[in-house]
């Protein structure tokens, strides 16, 4: 590509992403006004022009999937800069030398690229970045950047930076990793102002974390997922803002860390030497668990319905999946009916439905529907409460009467319904979970604990809606899918 003499004053937005031969930029100063590039995945592309260093008036710079790439011009003159994403450029190795104040740079991603080395110039000039992705740079081994001058840091990806030893069995050895920081001081740990850190395949074994993470009073979410370690060796409780934690495909894990108060979300799937461990009942925000079907003590129903009764969001839906290899099912029955007692929906608080699958199903359609006489009887069972045998994976879905008030189903009277999810390989059980007392002295709090403000998508919504049935959409969510690192 190239400019011939052309200029184009008015230009804002230049877009050629997936160019197929772009193997060299323009000049940038032929486009004065330029705000935003956009060339992702020109993988032939290998030199930028230099012009581009001191650009000032460029917000965004999108070079994603440059696969060719492997320099970027110092950076000396890009004041209005607030996101560059080099995501993917695997052959770049060498972070971009930053030699001004960024003072408006706030997402800087460097996801799979051949980085060695994270700068202190990243802690002296870009001290209002709020999302920093180093995920998977696996050529990573020295981080020399002060965390701590990254007041304003809320995401941290350092997953799969295997050869970034952050952690030591003796932490007196971290300065060997975080050198540079200040003369003779050992690594300072993470900002307190942090809110999500992924640090998952990390090929962590033995180590002690609560050097990485203490301090860290606003973190949120955690992933420490695919690592290699029996026991995290330290508890969690100090990190009284935690919502989300996953150390899902930890395959050596045998016990759970202490959890605090505030934890919404746990995800432990695929942790198949997990001991045995009571369902926590006494965290009163949970409403989303993964765990291996074979880690639970006693009678599984008994326990998710505690843990109903303990918790606070009564008006949000809850899910959770108790994982095991597939296998074949006994006694399949897809559809149900259930009688309504008078005044259900004042006495009881919601639907718990126990879905028994085959296959590791995290998601489907629940439909209720009217039952005006009893002529489908052959065809239905009465759910009475007690359990089939089962196989396989089980997940409970607990539907809030709340969730349904505003529906059309709910504004109309109810004595029998049948409920039914269109999969052959699935076993169905319904239950009403009886409503709290007056006197319940547990409050429904409207600060940052409230489920509406979780990153989490609610496990259902409803699809299609009339007097006589209603279909609800429900999706466990295998992982964390929300991308924590999307400007």
């Amino acid at each position: 590509m190239g400019n011939d003499g052309m200029i184009l004053p008015k230009l804002k937005v230049l877009d050629i992403s997936g160019s197929k031969k772009l193997i060299s930029t323009p000049d940038f100063d032929t486009f004065p006004c330029l705000e935003r590039i956009k060339l992702n995945s020109c993988r032939k592309l290998k030199h930028i022009h230099p012009s581009i260093s001191y650009h000032e008036k460029l917000v965004s710079v999108d070079m994603s999937n440059c696969s060719s790439l492997k320099t970027f011009p110092p950076i000396s003159g890009m004041k209005k800069l607030e996101i560059l994403i080099l995501d993917g450029c695997s052959r770049l190795c060498n972070f971009p030398d930053i030699q001004t104040n960024m003072d408006n740079l706030v997402y800087l991603y460097l996801r799979q690229t051949g980085i060695k080395v994270v700068p202190s110039s990243i802690g002296q000039y870009c001290t209002n970045l709020i999302s920093l992705n180093l995920g998977f740079c696996k050529r990573l081994k020295h981080i020399e950047c002060n965390f701590h001058l990254l007041e304003h840091l809320k995401e941290l990806n350092l997953s799969g930076c295997k050869r970034l030893k952050i952690l030591e069995q003796v932490p007196g050895l971290l300065n060997r990793f975080f050198n540079n920081l200040h003369p003779g001081t050992k690594f300072l740990g993470f900002p307190s102002s942090l809110m999500k850190l992924r640090l998952l395949w990390c090929d962590w074994k033995y180590e002690d974390i609560s050097y990485v993470l203490r301090e860290l009073s606003n973190l949120q979410v955690l992933d420490l997922s695919m690592n290699d370690f029996s026991r995290l060796h330290c508890s969690l409780l100090q990190l009284r803002s935690l919502k989300f934690l996953t150390l899902s495909n930890c395959e050596n894990l045998v016990e759970l860390p202490d959890l605090p108060e505030s934890i919404a979300v746990l995800r432990a799937t695929d942790c198949f030497k997990l001991g045995i461990v009571d369902l926590p009942t006494n965290l009163k925000w949970l409403w989303r668990i993964s765990l291996p079907m074979d880690c639970i003590s006693g009678d599984v129903g008994i326990k998710v319905q505690s843990m109903l009764q303990g918790n606070a969001i009564n008006d949000y839906s809850i899910s959770i999946s108790f994982y095991a290899p597939p296998m074949p099912i006994r006694a399949i029955s897809r559809t149900l009916m259930l009688e309504l007692p008078r005044n259900w929906y004042n006495e009881f608080s919601g639907f718990l439905i126990c879905i028994n699958d085959w296959f590791r199903g995290n998601n489907g359609v629940i439909t209720i529907k009217d039952v005006m006489g009893r002529e489908n009887k052959d065809v239905m069972e009465v759910s009475d409460g007690t359990s089939n045998p089962t196989f396989g994976s089980i997940c409970y879905i607990y539907i809030s009467f709340g969730s349904l008030r505003h529906t059309s189903w709910w504004k109309s009277k109810h004595t029998t319904i049948s409920f039914s999810i269109a999969d052959k390989h699935t076993n169905l059980k319904v239950e009403l979970v009886p409503g709290r007392s007056k006197g319940d002295s547990i409050e429904r709090s409207k600060d940052t604990t409230n489920s509406s403000k979780f990153w989490d998508t609610d496990p259902i919504k409803v699809k299609r809606d009339s007097e006589s049935c209603i279909e609800i959409q429900w999706d466990h969510g295998y992982e964390y899918t929300s991308n924590a690192f999307d400007p």
